[in-house]
């Protein structure tokens, strides 16, 4: 076990003797009124003319606001109604000896992601897939091949597969392993159609308990070197089953990623709220799961994304008060309302990258288009604008960062109420052939000229 992963057993053993509570209470009594104490107590307030502030005390209130939440409140497991607690010294010698870069995937295709600070001139690790959006069987190969064969992608990450073999994946039960394993089956098939048979992939999306990710990530299957994912449940709610996926994960020595996912106007509240939920979720993930990268993907209950001005300030500030305060290696999915096919999607993705980017973040994740929820909703352009704008905006200042990103918000902030979902994957691509169509082809260089036009170099990348 690396050192940061050497407390394994004293989360365990907190998950069953920290404080009881009932999950209810946790999230009343707990986590709604901490959060409202510490915006008042730090004077955090949201600033529609500044979704990307350059306000370096803003970004170091945040962060203490949500150390100090992580502190006051801990992680809830569900399993034993106990609450995993740590003091504020404990935290902050856990953020001491965090992972400060990590490599994902092997030989020629491996990646070292690193820790990045706000204007930061290095690049942002590069991550695109499908994010759990439900794919068939069938076309798996060709949706992620769009992604393995965009050079500027670092990392892959899968859909979920719809059925194995035909059959229902029905959770906790056999199908649930066959799943897992033809994941890892089809995309070993990816890399190998792609020449890139080190590429690190994000798994195991099909795993909606602990077993897929305990047999699929096993020899044969998921390699270490892989991008094992464990969540956590909103808010600041983790289970056996997750425990579960940490303890294996550590056992065999893989990569592990874990993300939470914030909800807007939940019990987190507004902007200021989600900027703290992200900055003490951060946190405590690297805390009890003991992960290589954290990452978060905040939620707007009604549109379904992550684009909003109040969500992009959230996570603009939440980023700058981790990075300046911490070494993590942590980043972001982008959760466009917008989907394949639509200029919102491109708009909505450049500018949540750029204030991402600039704000210190040391991955970017693309993409959940149209919001996630759609089946074969997302194809390999929908990353690639995320990857372009992750360059074209290294060492940019946030000042700058901020007037792109208001512009282009401008541009398709008035729309997302109308959910413009797109295409389905096999109307913008030639699944034959795994290109784009013409016609989303066409709309990619619109936008992509548009965005040069406004300031972002993209006719100067060099990757």
């Amino acid at each position: 076990m690396t050192k940061h992963r050497s407390r394994l057993l004293e989360v365990l053993h907190r998950a069953e003797t920290g404080p009881m509570i009932e999950e209810a209470e946790f999230e009343r009594n707990m986590v709604s009124p901490t959060i409202k104490k510490m915006v008042a107590k730090y004077g955090l307030k949201f600033d529609i003319e500044n979704l990307v502030p350059s306000d370096d005390d803003l970004a170091d209130r945040v962060f203490q606001a949500g150390l100090e939440f992580a502190a006051e409140v801990g992680m809830f497991c569900q399993s034993t109604s106990r609450r995993i607690t740590w003091t504020r010294k404990e935290l902050e010698e856990g953020l001491r000896y965090c992972v400060s870069e990590v490599t994902m995937g092997a030989g020629n295709d491996a990646i070292r992601s690193k820790s990045r600070v706000p204007e930061d001139t290095s690049t942002p690790t590069v991550i695109g897939g499908a994010y759990g959006v439900p794919f068939p069987e069938g076309m798996f190969v060709p949706v992620m091949l769009s992604f393995a064969k965009e050079s500027i992608i670092d990392v892959i990450e899968n859909p979920t597969l719809e059925s194995v073999y035909g059959y229902p994946i029905k959770a906790g039960s056999p199908w649930e392993v066959l799943g897992g394993w033809r994941e890892a089956e089809l995309s070993f098939e990816v890399l190998n159609r792609a020449g890139r048979l080190g590429l690190s992939i994000g798994c195991v999306e099909t795993s909606p308990t602990a077993l897929a990710q305990l047999s699929a990530a096993s020899w044969g299957g998921f390699r270490p070197t892989d991008w094992h994912h464990v969540a956590t449940i909103s808010e600041f709610k983790t289970n056996y089953d997750l425990l579960s996926k940490v303890a294996h994960i550590t056992r065999i020595g893989g990569v592990m990623e874990s993300y939470c996912n914030p909800i807007y106007g939940g019990y987190v509240g507004g902007a200021e709220g989600v900027a703290v939920a992200i900055v003490a979720g951060l946190i405590l993930m690297s805390q009890n799961n003991m992960p290589h990268t954290v990452a978060t993907r905040p939620d707007h209950p009604f549109l379904g994304c992550d684009t909003t001005a109040e969500l992009i300030w959230a996570e603009s500030v939440a980023s700058q008060g981790v990075a300046r305060n911490t070494n993590l290696v942590f980043g972001a999915l982008v959760g466009p309302a917008g989907g394949p096919g639509t200029k919102s999607l491109l708009y909505e993705n450049a500018a949540f990258t750029i204030a991402t980017s600039v704000s210190g973040q040391s991955f970017i994740e693309a993409s959940h288009s149209a919001g996630g929820a759609v089946p074969r909703h997302v194809s390999g352009l929908d990353a690639k604008i995320c990857g372009e704008s992750a360059y074209a905006a290294r060492g940019m200042s946030r000042e700058q960062a901020n007037d792109l990103v208001k512009r282009l918000y401008k541009i398709y902030g008035p729309g997302l109420k109308e959910k413009p979902i797109g295409k389905p994957f096999e109307e913008v691509y030639d699944v034959d052939n795994v290109e784009p169509t013409a016609e989303w082809q066409g709309m990619y260089d619109e936008v992509r000229k548009e965005l040069i036009e406004m300031g972002l170099p993209l006719d100067k990348l060099i990757y």
